[in-house]
């Protein structure tokens, strides 16, 4: 199973009440099923407490690979602003709601058995299989892009070690330094692409005055350029801010991260921090699990139901469509589990 990236979520604890008053919840799952969610980001974190409140008999179980999803960081100050919002159920809450926790992975799915492979060795086995697969950044071909550039222009996409990354090369920033933020042609999550560039101009604003900021915007339309200058004139962020759109050339061609040098069809860029946004596509589990698509993402109904497999359920973000915003989060969860 995948991190989950973006994720930026503020599920909070979804009122069970709420959900549970949609229809039912979990309508075709008897007592003595047992029920995995794949994923404790927010999208399965809740789920598993939604499905626990309204059947207290069902065996609920819930994996995750990383053992820091579920725990309660102090975390950087300066590096939170690049994290998404965090889950609100951690581990005792799950765990006092009766909720099995795993700390795996999975490396199998047996549709037919009704069991998963993990890595450890172990087997789970499932009456009903919900996946919450998150996003994975996409490879791409564009020359110098290898681990070593990555590492070091990092995303900090819903990574907190990138995150981290981040936030220690602004702060290291020349005063007058030059800051480019990229961002792909195929955008998982637009909002939060807007967050970013602003978060990054009000803190150079903030710390370094003299610097500048340059976004690469690949994606087709100028929708984002447009809602960037709106915010930054309403909220008064006073900093050097180019935007550079798909029509003037934001596509890279490559780059050399040891230089800080980027190609692009606007030409050659020069910078000290590059917050390199890669595109995105559904978790690897749903590779695994054989629910992706040619176009990356899973495709699904209104329900979660997966279109290629009809015993799977998808939450959150993985889904083909999907709005990819806290409330199509909370829409996503709320009639995936309510009607499932």
């Amino acid at each position: 199973m995948t991190r989950l990236t973006r994720r930026h979520l503020a599920l909070g604890l979804f009122a069970t009440s709420a959900v549970a008053a949609v229809g039912g919840i979990g309508l075709a799952l008897a007592p003595s099923d047992r029920a995995v969610i794949v994923g404790a980001g927010p999208a399965g974190a809740q789920a598993a407490l939604a499905l626990r409140a309204a059947h207290p008999a069902l065996r609920v179980t819930l994996l995750e690979r990383d053992p820091t999803r579920l725990a309660r960081e102090t975390g950087d100050a300066a590096a939170a602003a690049f994290v998404p919002p965090r889950t609100e159920a951690t581990l005792s809450r799950l765990k006092a709601q009766g909720i099995e926790v795993m700390l795996d992975d999975v490396t199998d799915v047996d549709w037919t058995a009704g069991r998963l492979s993990l890595f450890s060795g172990r087997d789970a086995a499932f009456d009903r299989l919900y996946l919450a697969p998150g996003t994975t950044a996409k490879a791409e071909a564009i020359e110098g892009l290898d681990a070593e550039a990555r590492y070091a222009m990092p995303a900090a996409w819903g990574n907190a070690r990138e995150a981290r990354r981040l936030a220690a090369q602004l702060a290291a920033l020349p005063e007058a330094g030059h800051v480019v933020l990229r961002l792909p042609a195929e955008l998982s999550h637009p909002q939060v692409a807007l967050h970013r560039a602003l978060v990054l101009a009000r803190r150079i604003a903030a710390t370094r005055p003299a610097a500048r900021l340059t976004v690469l915007d690949a994606t087709p339309t100028p929708a984002l350029a447009q809602s960037f200058a709106m915010a930054k004139r309403l909220q008064g962020i006073d900093a050097q801010v180019t935007w550079i759109t798909a029509a003037e050339g934001a596509g890279v061609t490559a780059v050399d991260a040891r230089a800080g040098r980027i190609e692009t069809g606007a030409g050659r860029l020069r910078a000290d921090v590059i917050n390199f946004v890669p595109p995105h596509v559904a978790g690897a589990i749903a590779r695994t699990a054989g629910l992706v698509d040619a176009s990356g993402w899973c495709p699904c109904d209104a329900r979660g139901r997966s279109m290629l497999r009809s015993d799977a359920v998808v939450l959150g973000d993985a889904r083909k469509g999907a709005a990819r915003t806290l409330d199509g989060a909370r829409l996503s969860v709320a009639a995936t589990v309510a009607q499932a």
